[in-house]
């Protein structure tokens, strides 16, 4: 994802430190670990009226995504509140697919952009755990005296929904099994989330070792029973 074009789009905001882009990604996994997934990718009203006096259209330099997605791929306008912008979504059946699929995303230099907030994604999979792990870009170099400015520019997050158990990050309240990565854009920020697919102990098992212990303790009632 180091094409210059794509990152013009985004450095063009910084003339205008009112202007907001915002990225949401959001994964979802089933009990199968096929899944869906989409990405958004929005402007505030400050931007989309300087692409209007500009000559482009409300959403600015993200037509070129619209008109360069890989085949397979859904896409709409998306509005949210007053940002404005598009979304892409599409489903997956495992996660060598997923992982093919933001591949060919960042095979095509428009829909790099989708991805440009992720420096690294990894899926590891074993008999029980499903792992998610990564970091983001740092997108801006800014010095400690415009660091303010910069926070403005950039809001981004990767929100995950796994099934089972989640074991990492280790958070008080987790709600729908979901976690979210916070994102600014401004620093290298490693990601990692755990969850165990499948329970320690298979219900199978679990009724093999509840049988062995009943017969267990019946046996040694009865062989009480029978010194009486």
């Amino acid at each position: 994802m180091k094409f210059k074009s794509v990152y013009s789009f985004l450095i063009l905001f910084l003339f205008f430190s009112a202007c907001e882009v915002k990225w949401d990604m959001e994964i979802t996994f089933n009990d199968d670990l096929s899944g869906s997934y989409n990405i958004a990718v929005l402007i505030d009203q400050e931007a989309q009226l300087y692409a209007t006096d500009t000559g482009q259209s409300s959403i600015g330099g993200l037509d070129a995504i619209l008109a360069n997605l890989p085949e397979g791929f859904g896409s709409s306008i998306y509005q949210e509140g007053d940002f404005l912008g598009i979304l892409i979504r599409n489903n997956f059946k495992d996660v060598n697919e997923l992982e093919s699929q933001f591949a060919l995303l960042e095979s095509e230099e428009n829909s790099a952009l989708l991805l440009l907030p992720i420096e690294d994604i990894d899926f590891q999979i074993d008999e029980r755990h499903l792992t998610v792990s990564g970091k983001f870009a740092e997108i801006f170099v800014t010095d400690d005296e415009n660091l303010e400015g910069f926070k403005r520019i950039f809001d981004g997050q990767l929100s995950i929904k796994v099934p089972g158990e989640i074991l990492e990050p280790q958070l008080n309240e987790i709600v729908n099994n979901t976690i979210i990565f916070e994102n600014d854009g401004l620093s290298v920020k490693t990601f990692e989330l755990v969850t165990r697919t499948k329970p320690l102990i298979s219900q199978q098992n679990l009724i093999i070792i509840l049988f062995l212990a009943f017969s267990v303790v019946y046996f040694f009632v009865r062989q009480k029973n029978k010194k009486k």
